[in-house]
């Protein structure tokens, strides 16, 4: 397996890959359309979207190529004192949540605003997507990604997610819970970062 910077021509695979492995994401479930099919159209518009956005104003955004040389899995960043991107940016997700109809729209923007507010006050890294493939899931992959962001990090790593099963998981890789929030439709928001080891007087789980 290969971890480089991902090239541009490689971001329709991506957001393939975010779909497929956000398809049955809680948050997601709870923000989005209730079709299975319409949902995964309205992922993979958003984040390749997303991933333009990541693009002009963050990055590193790395790609796990398999032996295969098939992208495996993505790790999408905004570095150190990148985030957040200019406002206007929201403006190039409305397409594609208009497609998706007025209540995932309502949904989707009380969700941005509970992200928004989870936020360190400090200068960070933020992990803004981590997917693998499902069909390479749980063979070290995420785990690889995970190595290569702190690798790189220049500040703690903080991300957020609605998946539960993904709290023990980080909570594994030294990212501490530093907050929940509740979201729509029985959604819960949880936020974690991992103290960069390199920063003066920090400290690891």
């Amino acid at each position: 397996m290969e971890i480089v910077p991902l090239d541009r021509s490689e971001y329709d695979a991506a957001a393939r890959i975010f779909a497929d492995a956000f398809i049955d994401d809680p948050g997601w479930v709870a923000v989005g359309p209730d079709r299975r099919r319409l949902r995964h159209s309205i992922l993979r518009r958003y984040h390749r979207t997303a991933l333009d956005v990541i693009h002009r104003y963050g990055r590193p955004i790395y790609g796990a190529f398999a032996d295969d040389g098939r992208l495996a899995g993505v790790a999408a960043t905004f570095a150190a004192g990148l985030y957040p991107p200019p406002a206007w940016t929201t403006a190039y997700f409305v397409p594609g949540f208009l497609l998706a109809g007025p209540a995932p729209i309502v949904r989707g923007l009380r969700f941005s605003t509970i992200q928004e507010r989870g936020h360190p006050k400090y200068e960070h890294v933020y992990l803004w997507f981590l997917a693998v493939d499902p069909a390479r899931q749980r063979s070290g992959i995420g785990r690889a990604l995970l190595a290569r962001v702190y690798e790189e990090a220049a500040a703690p790593v903080y991300l957020d997610t609605a998946n539960p099963a993904n709290v023990p998981y980080y909570a594994g890789n030294e990212f501490e819970e530093i907050g929940t929030a509740h979201g729509p439709r029985g959604a819960t928001m949880w936020f974690m970062v991992r103290t960069h080891p390199a920063e003066p007087g920090a400290s690891r789980l």
